[in-house]
């Protein structure tokens, strides 16, 4: 517990003050923050790892347990494509998890543009006694504002998702899969900051079950820095309050550019 929470020091020290950053050789000119190369098109991937904490809101029990995962980007001026797929073995449960997005913006130049898009997470959740298999497809839509003098760009939407949660029983049980669908309205904003070698990306946002009446929040920093055109560094921190659990998760790795 010590050494995760002095990781999660380092790792919040180091998105918040050193603000390392993926594309620091690319165009002055960037999509709302996000990337934006000099040539076409770019794509960067970056292994992952580092530690997971997961805390039950119910029994007040915590464990920490080593995380990886794999972050994928494709990215030009108007379109930005990633995806993070993650692995961890925590509080006796194996979980799995993929975040697949893609955004497209307006005009990559205006000080105030629109922005459009869609993501689709996917957890499976494993232990001794049960499987749990989330599904969950979202939309968004928003506007980018742009501020030059501050290498800042803001980019609030508001959106929609339908949240399907399978559990199955083990065979000698007897009971049936149980299925649960949510609609789910989000409400978030992104803030992308880029300055020379520097780059940070944080986004918070609010989940209202409306099925269930109950808000899930979440808060999310990459921190990233090029040592030349072609590789870098990146550190992730992740927060998430859910209706039964809090988890923490850090993540360090290398950056290839391609």
């Amino acid at each position: 517990m010590n050494v995760f929470k002095s990781c999660r020091r380092i790792g919040t020290a180091l998105c918040l003050f050193v603000l390392l950053t993926v594309f620091s050789t690319f165009a002055e000119e960037s999509v709302d923050g996000n990337p934006a190369p000099h040539k076409t098109s770019g794509l960067i991937v970056s292994p992952l790892f580092g530690w997971v904490e997961n805390v039950s809101n119910s029994s007040g029990t915590s464990d920490v347990s080593p995380e990886y995962g794999l972050f994928v980007m494709y990215a030009n001026p108007r379109v930005v494509i990633n995806n993070t797929t993650f692995f961890s073995d925590v509080n006796q449960s194996v979980v799995w998890g993929n975040i697949a997005s893609f955004n497209l913006y307006g005009d990559p130049k205006a000080k105030l543009t629109w922005y459009l898009g869609a993501s689709y997470v996917w957890h499976r959740v494993e232990t001794q006694t049960v499987e749990i298999e989330i599904n969950e497809p979202l939309g968004k839509v928003g506007v980018v504002w742009r501020i030059p003098d501050l290498h800042l760009s803001l980019n609030p939407y508001v959106g929609y998702a339908q949240q399907t949660t399978v559990t199955k029983f083990p065979s000698a049980w007897h009971l049936p899969n149980d299925r649960n669908r949510s609609d789910i309205v989000v409400y978030g904003v992104s803030a992308y900051w880029r300055w020379r070698m520097l780059h940070a990306n944080a986004k918070y946002y609010l989940a209202n079950d409306l099925d269930h009446d109950t808000f899930n929040h979440n808060f999310r920093i990459w921190c990233s820095a090029m040592f030349n055109e072609s590789l870098g560094v990146i550190a992730r921190l992740e927060y998430e309050e859910q209706n039964t659990t809090k988890d923490t998760s850090l993540l360090f790795g290398p950056v290839f550019v391609f």
